[in-house]
């Protein structure tokens, strides 16, 4: 056995266990926050109410409630939810480094390429316990993923244009295309501004090299598909009743907020380390990989994925006071699509070795992230399960005020948990949904304080 063929044995064993503990934390991530609210909101009656009440008092995210909400329905729905998590990450990952290359897989360099992309995604995108790994926030995936999904298809479409001049679309697939567009414009400001973009980009690249007269309708019938779904979003009465309990808008108060936001969202100073992952992430990329001799085309794809980047926080300067860490999570992945189309393959026997390296020590850091993250998760799910149980007794007592204790369990960074005030706010939530007078903390001397836990040391005691 040659010693590439060693590397890549023991690459494709650590494949395997990064997946499996990515999917075992993801997996024992318990129901938290909204999580419960949503499940009680999709099955206390049919599930077009459900759909009704969320168009028309809430939002035109339409894509954001109704694919989780379906998996809301039952056990076994959620747990085909969970299992698709981390395929839809990769798939994620996989249209990102097609819109960065142009190509996919199509040798041993390039898979070595994809394994240090994907691996420095998942370890530097921001907040993935929120964005991934929580139900109700892994919208955020979701959503990435389907708008990636359909920007590489244009793409694709793009370069058929360009390259052949000719239409390769069947009725059927542009029928198909035409339905991922109309989710896409229902997804959220990002990811339609993100989408309008791209089209003004491909469209301006075709006029310039002559091509714009080569679209058919299939082409316009998927943009309709778009456009439809940006109007069912926009339009929806839900948007409307948030808009009347909004803040006042103060553009220049909202300037100096953006730019304090838009300092953090590439250093996820809101979270506290500085971006480490991501940027380091960046700086192996280029490392491993040539930046000489760049062609004027990857110039101007690396410049506009730069701006699709940056263009993706914009609709958040009149909503600053909503931006969160999760929400540069699209911008941090067009970053990383960024710096993969910067760079050239160095195609040489040494270098390949240093990918076939680099991509074992990422996937040995991913499969220690996803351990740590499943210990978390267990310990936090065993503490939800514990205060539901609590719960439940009390009321079969007749209990109409309830105590239960703080979760007490240290987050991993693929854990969401709510803070103590949040989680107050969410007791309360949950005893009116009940009938309930009150649910509380337990605040006496003896019970467990809030992130006072670590999940590596119990389970090192329980050994």
């Amino acid at each position: 056995m040659s010693f590439q063929k060693s590397l890549d044995l023991i690459q494709n064993l650590l494949i395997f266990l990064a997946i499996s503990m990515c999917f075992l934390a993801i997996f024992q991530h318990p129901f938290t926050g909204d999580d419960l609210l949503n499940s009680f909101s999709v099955n206390e009656g049919n599930f077009l109410d459900y759909l009704h009440e969320m168009y028309f008092s809430w939002s035109g995210r339409l894509f954001n409630f109704l694919f989780p909400g379906l998996f809301f329905l039952n056990d076994s729905l959620l747990l085909i939810y969970k299992i698709l998590s981390i395929p839809c990450f990769l798939l994620m990952c996989a249209c990102a480094f097609y819109l960065a290359t142009g190509s996919f897989l199509h040798n041993l360099e390039s898979r070595q390429d994809f394994i240090i992309f994907s691996c420095i995604a998942w370890l530097g995108l921001p907040v993935l316990g929120i964005t991934v790994v929580w139900m109700t926030g892994s919208i955020y995936l979701w959503s990435t993923a389907i708008t990636l999904l359909f920007l590489s298809l244009l793409f694709k479409i793009f370069n058929e244009l360009v390259n052949h001049s000719h239409d390769p679309l069947s009725v059927l697939a542009a029928t198909l295309i035409f339905v991922l567009a109309f989710f896409v414009g229902t997804s959220g400001l990002q990811w339609i501004l993100v989408t309008v973009i791209t089209y003004i980009f491909l469209c301006c690249r075709l006029l310039y090299d002559g091509k714009l007269t080569s679209l058919t309708f299939k082409h316009y019938f998927i943009f309709l598909g778009f456009i439809l779904g940006v109007a069912f979003f926009l339009f929806a009465p839900g948007n409307f009743q948030r808009l009347e309990h909004a803040d006042s808008f103060s553009l220049l108060s909202n300037l100096k907020r953006f730019f304090m936001f838009l300092a953090g969202a590439y250093f996820s100073l809101g979270v506290g380390d500085m971006g480490r992952s991501l940027w380091i992430g960046a700086l192996l990329i280029l490392c491993l990989n040539s930046i000489n001799h760049l062609n004027k085309s990857n110039l101007i794809n690396s410049y506009f994925w730069a701006f699709a980047s940056f263009a993706a926080l914009l609709p958040f300067i009149p909503l600053i006071h909503f931006a969160a860490p999760r929400v540069t999570f699209i911008s941090a992945i067009f970053f990383l699509i960024c710096i993969q189309s910067l760079v050239l393959p160095a195609i040489n026997t040494s270098n390949t070795y240093s990918k076939s390296f680099a991509g074992i020590t990422l996937l040995l850091l991913v499969s220690f992230d996803g351990f740590v993250g499943w210990a978390a998760n267990s310990s936090l799910k065993y503490e939800v399960e514990n205060r539901q149980q609590i719960i439940q007794a009390q009321i079969i007592q007749g209990n109409k005020d309830i105590v239960v204790p703080y979760y007490s369990t240290i987050p991993s960074r693929l854990t969401h948990m709510l803070t103590p005030v949040q989680d107050k706010i969410y007791l309360k939530d949950i005893a009116n949904n009940l009938k309930l007078n009150s649910i509380t903390h337990d605040e006496s001397a003896s019970a467990p304080k809030p992130h006072s836990l670590q999940p590596l040391k119990s389970i090192k005691k329980s050994l």
